[in-house]
């Protein structure tokens, strides 16, 4: 009776994890009636192969993959593994039956960050410590901002987030800047 009471707790915890296929497709919908499937690195749109990716790298289960309409435009937000940095976001524009690729970002939730009424997303990636305790490597970020169906570069929220983090801004940063730390550090 203990064995068959076993078997069937056994039974009970294995056999729905085994019969979970890994997560491989996604599926949207636009306010449009465009239908939008990510499977295996190939978005499909309308049934058709709208975009290849080199190398599937999406992950799959991300809550940051999602479709973003403003006006007009349907943008279309994957995760992908950025190993060994932060991951990324692969942003399209989905227009029709086409995927057209407009940017890639550092990944982050898609939100009204500085509370201006328009949807960013963006960081900054990581940098290795620098050796010295009284000096750091420039931490330099990027933001975008979804503003009437367009998708453009935002400055003042880039300076910002550059300011709180490195204590000054730096518009055109070397790769490997080094400045002094804050004493807030």
């Amino acid at each position: 009776m203990r064995s068959l009471l076993k078997l069937c707790l056994f039974l009970f915890i294995a056999l729905p994890a085994m019969a979970q296929k890994p997560a491989n497709e996604l599926h949207f919908t636009s306010s449009q009636q465009q239908l939008i499937t990510v499977y295996k690195g190939t978005i499909f749109v309308n049934g058709n192969k709208a975009f290849v990716l080199h190398e599937d790298i999406i992950n799959y289960k991300s809550k940051r993959n999602r479709l973003v309409e403003n006006g007009r435009s349907v943008f279309l937000f994957l995760e992908v593994n950025g190993a060994p940095k932060k991951n990324k976001l692969y942003v399209f524009n989905i227009d029709h039956s086409l995927a057209d690729s407009l940017l890639t970002a550092i990944s982050s939730d898609v939100k009204d960050w500085d509370h201006d009424g328009n949807l960013e997303f963006g960081g900054a990636d990581l940098t290795e410590t620098y050796p010295s305790p009284d000096s750091m490597y420039y931490i330099s970020s990027k933001f975008y901002e979804i503003k009437k169906g367009k998708i453009t570069y935002d400055a003042e929220l880039t300076e910002t987030t550059d300011k709180k983090a490195n204590g000054v801004f730096v518009a055109n940063p070397a790769n490997g800047l080094v400045i002094p730390k804050g004493k807030k550090r």
